[in-house]
């Protein structure tokens, strides 16, 4: 079972990449960031706050908690026809995961 060992908002001081839409988040921009634990395993999660949000409610909605090592981020959980409905709550977030979808796809 995954702990949460500590969450806070950053700033960004150098690039990172969300780990939900695998778009990057910029220096400057404020992310989530996580330490959790499951078993001897040990990581750090990062992401847009939006995006995490996002993650979370759509996990909560279709059950879909999975252990670490089965962790599937966003951009491979949900499907493009699937956007519409979260338009309206996390509209930054699709938008940065329709781009993964289009740019993946080339």
């Amino acid at each position: 079972m995954v702990e949460l060992i500590n969450e806070s908002i950053q700033i960004a001081r150098k690039r990172h990449y969300c780990e939900e839409c695998g778009r990057e988040i910029v220096k400057g921009q404020p992310y989530l960031r996580q330490r959790c634990k499951d078993g001897g395993d040990v990581w750090t999660f990062k992401a847009h706050q939006d995006c995490a949000a996002w993650g979370t409610a759509y996990r909560n909605k279709h059950n879909d908690w999975r252990g670490h090592g089965d962790f599937l981020p966003m951009y491979d959980l949900i499907e493009p026809h699937e956007f519409d409905e979260w338009r309206g709550l996390f509209p930054h977030a699709v938008c940065r995961l329709e781009l993964s979808h289009q740019t993946r796809d080339q």
